[in-house]
C-alpha cells in the first residue's frame, strides 16, 4: 500500500540549502564506511533528464519514483554487456545509484510503478531468446549516471559541512 504524505503536485518542492546541507551530511555519517567508499552524489545529463521527463509525459505517467540501489561487480558486467548505453565503470563496485521509475495510476492507484514486462527480460532479442532486455523497453528504469568520488563537486556547499 502507498501511503501519501505529499499531496501536491510537486511545484516549489525545493528544499532550503541549510536543511539539503543536514541531509546530505545525515546521508554520510550513515554510511558506515570510510569517506570516498561510498557513493555522495550522482550527476545526470540534461539529455538524459530531459528524455526521462518525455517518456512520463509519453506514457501518460504521473511522475517518477527514486530507488535507491548499488552496482555489484555482477551487475556492472551485465549493464557493460548491453549494446547500448554508457558502460559501468569497475571503481563502481559496491558503490550506491539511483533508479528512475515511471510511475502512473494503474487500476485506480496513483503513483503504481510502471513497467510493460512484468515478467522479466527474457524477451525476443536479436541475438535469440535473451536473459537481459537488448533494445531496453520504454519503461526500463533509468540510471548509469555519475557517481562521486569519482565525478565530484567538491566545492558545493552540500558536499561540506
Amino acid at each position: 500500500m502507498i501511503r501519501n504524505l505529499l499531496k501536491g503536485d510537486g511545484i516549489d518542492n525545493t528544499i532550503p540549502i541549510d536543511i539539503a546541507k543536514k541531509m546530505t551530511a545525515a546521508f554520510r555519517e550513515s554510511q558506515k564506511a570510510d569517506k570516498g567508499s561510498y557513493t555522495e552524489a550522482a550527476w545526470f545529463p540534461t539529455k538524459q533528464i530531459t528524455q526521462l521527463a518525455e517518456k512520463v509525459n509519453k506514457l501518460g505517467g504521473d511522475g517518477v519514483r527514486v530507488y535507491f540501489a548499488r552496482y555489484t561487480q555482477e551487475i556492472i558486467d551485465a549493464i557493460n554487456k548491453l549494446d547500448y548505453g554508457d558502460k559501468i565503470p569497475d571503481n563502481y563496485v559496491e558503490m550506491n545509484t539511483i533508479l528512475f521509475v515511471v510511475t502512473k495510476v494503474i487500476n485506480g492507484v496513483p503513483k503504481t510503478d510502471y513497467f510493460t514486462d512484468n515478467v522479466g527480460h527474457g524477451h525476443h532479442h536479436k541475438k535469440g531468446k535473451h536473459p537481459i532486455c537488448d533494445p531496453p523497453l520504454p519503461t526500463d528504469p533509468d540510471n548509469r549516471g555519475s557517481l562521486c568520488p569519482t565525478m565530484c563537486d567538491n566545492e558545493s556547499d552540500l558536499m561540506n559541512l
